[in-house]
């Protein structure tokens, strides 16, 4: 383990023990949680990087009946396409035993503006959320809270609903995030990230930077940051 400051900082020796030991302490939060509440909500970002961690974790013996699954963020594009995240999840975590837990989609192309308000009430009926997974881009966005999205403000707002659309400059598609609120009120944060351009630019900014230019800092006083090369 290593540390600047304050930031909790968990370095790792390779992608194996990345992957074990971020699963591992997923896999013990949500069993405590499930000591206090008879439902466990667990938030996991979409791309890649997390693919193998939910291959493992897909395969643990949790209460997955009991657990309710929900992207960090969506892109507004169709869910069966590879581009969504729900589709990604569908294709590494929403299988084996973990075929049993309940998922909330943030989008659905047919969806009118009707069924944006019920999902708002889906993410609420499980807040607090019980772990929330997030992943970092070398820009330090997190979720779809990019630092050069004009509607950041909206989504970084106490009074933001759980849910806000946003856009972000030269991304072709629209996005859905989890509001800065609902996430940062998680009661377990761990953020995954690979990569020593990552690791350069978050170290560089912690505590000299405002956190609408690196929003992954919004969560840098809670979460445990979890790095491989």
């Amino acid at each position: 383990m290593a540390g600047n400051r304050d930031l909790k900082f968990v370095s790792y020796k390779n992608e194996q023990e990345w992957q074990s030991g971020i699963t591992s302490q997923i896999v013990h939060e949500l069993e405590e949680e499930a000591k206090l509440s008879d439902t466990q909500t667990l938030v996991v970002p979409g791309g890649t990087t997390p693919g193998p961690i939910f291959e493992v974790l897909s395969k643990s013996k949790l209460d997955w009946s009991n657990i309710v699954v929900i992207p960090s963020d969506e892109r507004c594009v169709p869910s069966n396409t590879p581009r969504s995240n729900y589709y990604l999840l569908k294709q590494t975590l929403l299988k084996n035993r973990a075929a049993k837990a309940q998922a909330i989609s943030l989008y659905n192309e047919q969806w009118e503006s009707s069924d944006f308000q019920t999902v708002n009430q889906k993410i609420s009926s499980n807040l607090p959320l019980s772990v929330c997974v997030l992943g970092m881009g070398e820009d330090l966005h997190t979720a779809s809270l990019f630092p050069n999205s004009p509607d950041l403000v909206t989504a970084i707002s106490l009074d933001s609903p759980h849910i806000t659309k946003v856009s972000v400059p030269n991304q072709p598609e629209e996005r859905i995030t989890l509001s800065l609120r609902v996430l940062q009120e998680a009661k377990h944060i761990h953020v995954i990230f690979k990569g020593l351009a990552k690791k350069q630019n978050l170290l560089a900014s912690y505590k000299a930077t405002d956190p609408r230019e690196a929003p992954i800092l919004y969560f840098a006083s809670k979460a445990t940051f979890h790095y491989v090369d």
